[in-house]
């Protein structure tokens, strides 16, 4: 087999899974341009600032909850799927613990911060609540490394479904604001309850998972530097919306997100690639050196392609795609779209950078990478903020993406070679010129 990312054979199951796993994003994209833009109108920009600072809040302490132990744990249950029972079952009490932990650490965290701002602790404390049911995602994991993502999609599809329509429903008899929260929580009960059908259906009994000491011990040692990593990543995703809700106001966060809400809406494409691409990936490391560098390579440029269109096209229709989905009321956000859309080229190759640490043994520097990115995020918010509000925020949102995607591989001798490869995938326009015109040039030319 050659290292090239085709079609074909061993790989077609690749493009089957994405395909599969494109579809809850997609459903999410699309409820996202109707029914978020609608309750966006609906609420306006200071509670739909109020609603997204909480949840802001609460995505950053979800790496307490994952506990750093996706790609972990698919990689175990490739190895040895044989212990499956034992891996997910450890993975799913660790995670139950994890939600406890984190539901308790975001309503402690509000109370301190912003003590006399009820609505934003019982929003934060409802949407946390949710949390403790992501520890039935190992099942979603059980799927991802059977490469049967199709499954979990039944369960993710539907909960996403029902979640709008709650939301709809609840904007059409003027819900009040708590509501639209449980509508968040929901989503992930009802995708638990999904997936444990799922899982059932297929023939597996969650009765059989049994809990190791041992086992959680070695998930934990090599999921902690995720642990830490994801830490940071969700400090430099997330810390802008909460840090302008704490400098400027509730308003700003709500015109913010807005921005924000279109120009991740494709954030799901590096992340199911990869995520469909990994298991192959591992395994690929046994046809050579040359092969598992060329199939890398070959991911980052294609995820380099995609992402520099999308934010090619995004800086000129920035303003007008603000205004159409969410009204003039959120105008404002365009200037900070055709920003943030630049973000997104950087994010892109970090996902598949991730994987590249799990498959090389180092963890550790998806931990330093994503720290680097931390800390130059806080830290141009905090120069920005001040000065440009959200535009400032947008700006260092890239820098900051810039910087724990690229830049921070070049710490390190063991990561370079990454980072060399990442600004080849970044040069691939260029590459493409370049080849067109020596195929033009060719021995017919001379």
């Amino acid at each position: 087999m050659n290292g090239k990312f085709r079609i074909g054979s061993v790989l077609r199951s690749i493009a089957v899974n994405t395909g599969w796993l494109f579809i809850p994003k997609v459903l999410r994209i699309l409820f996202a341009l109707f029914v978020t833009a609608w309750l966006a109108r609906y609420l306006g920009p200071e509670k739909f600032g109020i609603l997204n600072y909480a949840i802001a809040f609460v995505f950053l302490v979800g790496p307490i909850m994952r506990l750093g132990l996706e790609g972990v744990v698919v990689q175990e249950i490739v190895r040895a799927p044989e212990k499956k029972d034992e891996i997910l079952g450890t993975t799913f009490v660790l995670r139950l613990l994890g939600g406890a932990a984190s539901m308790g650490v975001v309503v402690l965290a509000i109370a301190l911060l912003r003590p006399g701002d009820t609505a934003t602790r019982t929003l934060a404390t409802i949407i946390s609540f949710g949390m403790i049911f992501m520890a039935y995602d190992a099942i979603d994991l059980w799927f991802q490394a059977r490469v049967q993502s199709r499954y979990a999609v039944y369960a993710e599809s539907a909960a996403l479904v029902i979640k709008n329509i709650l939301l709809i429903f609840f904007i059409l008899t003027n819900a009040p604001l708590a509501a639209f929260a449980w509508g968040w929580a929901l989503e992930t009960i009802l995708g638990a309850i999904g997936l444990v059908v799922v899982y059932r259906a297929r023939g597996f009994d969650i009765k059989k998972w049994r809990v190791s000491w041992e086992r959680s011990k070695q998930l934990l040692n090599l999921g902690w530097p995720m642990i830490l990593a994801s830490s940071f990543a969700v400090v430099y995703l997330k810390i802008d919306q909460v840090m302008l809700g704490q400098m400027v106001s509730q308003s700003e966060v709500g015109i913010y997100s807005s921005a924000v809400k279109v120009s991740e809406a494709w954030y799901f494409v590096p992340s199911v690639v990869s995520m469909s691409a990994f298991p192959f990936l591992v395994q690929g490391k046994a046809l050579g050196e040359a092969a598992y560098r060329k199939r890398f390579q070959q991911l980052y440029d294609f995820l380099a392609w995609i992402s520099l269109g999308v934010a090619v096209i995004m800086t000129f229709a920035a303003h007008f795609a603000v205004v159409l989905i969410f009204g003039e009321q959120y105008a404002r956000a365009g200037t900070m779209l055709s920003i943030l859309t630049w973000a997104g080229v950087f994010f892109f190759l970090r996902e598949a950078l991730g994987r590249w640490f799990i498959t090389e043994n180092l963890l550790i520097f998806s931990f330093i990478t994503n720290g680097v990115g931390a800390v130059v995020n806080v830290a141009f918010n905090m120069i920005l903020i001040p000065r440009y509000a959200g535009i400032g925020a947008a700006i260092a949102t890239v820098i900051s993406y810039a910087s724990a995607g690229v830049l921070a591989c070049f710490i390190h001798p063991k990561t370079r070679d990454a980072g060399w490869m990442l600004l080849k995938a970044l040069g691939v326009p260029l590459r493409a010129v370049v080849a067109a015109a020596r195929r033009s040039s060719g021995p017919g030319d001379s």
